[in-house]
């Protein structure tokens, strides 16, 4: 957290300051003596100071000189805290390095603007000038040194050079130079294979007013012009300006950014959630049955295998694993005497059993992101032929994810031990899939399930 001090006897505005900078993050500390100042500065870690500019005319100009010698404080930044309408001095405010200045009573967003800029924009900036007149050079540096650290060089390849080693945040670049003109300088900016160098804000500098060359610079990709000779605080301004155009535009995709973590992360924790609501769910209706416990999951691994093999999205494949997963939820509502009764079932009994798609089906519905989990509860029953239950849907009339979870659900259910009998052979398993290929089976989907079969030469996949 950046380190404010102030110095102002007037304790209401202190008060008023401290709460604004305070409701932006910014540590801040207010003294209302000079003396005590001094003392809180020399303790070092402050990054500016506000400095109450009578207070500055009573305790003499050698005040901020003395600030300076402090080890630590050569380079504190200080903005004048002046009465409102109050426009310090220019040249007093370049002599004693002072970068800016605010007019009391504060206005929220004034202050939190100049503070921001100030800490900011101003903060360890880098401008590399760029004229072929030495005198203009001189002067650049003279004026613009208390605010930036300014780099010179005199023509457009040096500044070519000077980018290949190091990259400034703002480029004041003379229009009209012999050998390499600043419009060709700009131009090898903009081809330039370094995204640092083709993202440097260009400033031309130029004594032509005319319009035609304003079109020009600005057709060319500048940022702005300043006119020459140069003028302080116009230069500064400009500079500034744009800046901090570029520390916001930075600021907000920093902040784009970290909210799109913040997003990312988010959904990560809502996706794990909503799985492990899905397992506990499918634990709780593979538990009431003593045989086939574990069965959900594995419906749901191989009809995710059967999914990627068709060639579905990694999306559409999550889905029919969460679908599959939960095909059996309506078993909830089956009692555990039939569903464990190790003798047959009565048709009764079996009219209470079939009703478990369309229990599940209910369930699910309400979950209107994943409509997909009702499809495979309700109708991973259904045949090909249409002989299937509960809606007698046929053929491609029955949802693709619904045909999977239907394969998958036939396989476990055969290489898994029942009630009423233990595991059957592979070899008979793979029979039935074949003869029910076209009437149980989508034949597609059905084909790929005995090339799983085939595979699995040890008879494991149903244990992994």
């Amino acid at each position: 957290m950046l380190k404010i001090l102030m110095i102002d006897d007037d304790t209401i505005n202190n008060r008023i300051a401290e709460s604004t900078l305070r409701n932006h993050n910014y540590e801040i500390v207010s003294v209302t003596s000079c003396e005590e100042g001094l003392r809180r500065l020399s303790e070092g870690g402050m990054d500016l100071l506000l400095l109450d500019i009578d207070m500055l005319h009573e305790a003499g100009d050698s005040l901020i000189e003395e600030i300076r010698r402090q080890p630590g404080n050569e380079n504190m930044r200080v903005v004048f805290l002046t009465i409102s309408g109050y426009s310090p001095d220019q040249k007093e405010m370049e002599r004693l390095g002072v970068v800016d200045y605010i007019g009391k009573p504060y206005f929220e967003e004034e202050l939190v603007n100049i503070v921001r800029r100030v800490l900011y924009v101003e903060h360890e900036n880098r401008i590399l000038v760029v004229d072929d007149e030495m005198m203009n050079l001189m002067l650049a540096k003279k004026l613009l040194s208390t605010h930036y650290q300014v780099q010179c060089v005199s023509s457009g390849g040096e500044a070519l050079t000077v980018l290949e080693q190091s990259v400034p945040n703002l480029i004041l670049l003379d229009l009209h130079m012999p050998d390499m003109n600043g419009l060709s300088v700009l131009k090898r900016m903009q081809e330039s294979d370094n995204q640092d160098i083709r993202n440097i804000p260009v400033i031309f500098l130029t004594a032509d007013g005319d319009k035609e060359t304003e079109a020009e610079i600005f057709k060319a990709g500048a940022m702005d012009y300043i006119q020459k000779p140069l003028v302080a605080q116009v230069a500064v301004e400009r500079i500034n300006r744009i800046l901090e155009l570029r520390y916001l535009q930075n600021s907000l995709q920093t902040e784009v950014e970290q909210k799109t973590k913040e997003l990312e992360e988010s959904s990560r924790k809502i996706k794990n959630l909503s799985m492990q609501i899905m397992y506990a769910l499918t634990g709780a209706v593979d538990a009431k049955d003593q045989y086939t416990n574990g069965h959900s999951n594995r419906v749901a691994r191989y009809s995710r295998e059967i999914a990627r093999r068709m060639g579905k999205s990694k999306k559409e494949i999550d889905n029919i694993f969460c679908a599959a997963l939960l095909h059996d939820v309506g078993k909830i509502g089956v009692p555990d005497e039939i569903i464990n009764k190790p003798s047959k079932l009565t048709d009764e009994e079996y009219e209470i059993m079939k009703s478990h798609p369309v229990i599940g089906a209910n369930i699910l519905r309400r979950i209107s992101e994943l409509p997909e989990l009702s499809v495979g509860a309700r109708w991973h029953h259904e045949r090909y032929d249409g002989k299937g239950y509960p809606d007698g849907l046929k053929g491609e009339e029955i949802k693709e994810i619904a045909r999977i979870i239907g394969v998958a659900d036939a396989y476990d259910a055969m290489s898994s031990n029942r009630s009423y009998r233990d595991a059957l052979p592979q070899d008979y398993i793979r029979r039935e899939i074949e003869k029910g290929k076209g009437t149980q089976f989508d034949p597609e989907i059905a084909d790929i399930m005995l090339q799983l079969i085939d595979e699995d030469t040890d008879y494991h996949m149903r244990e992994h």
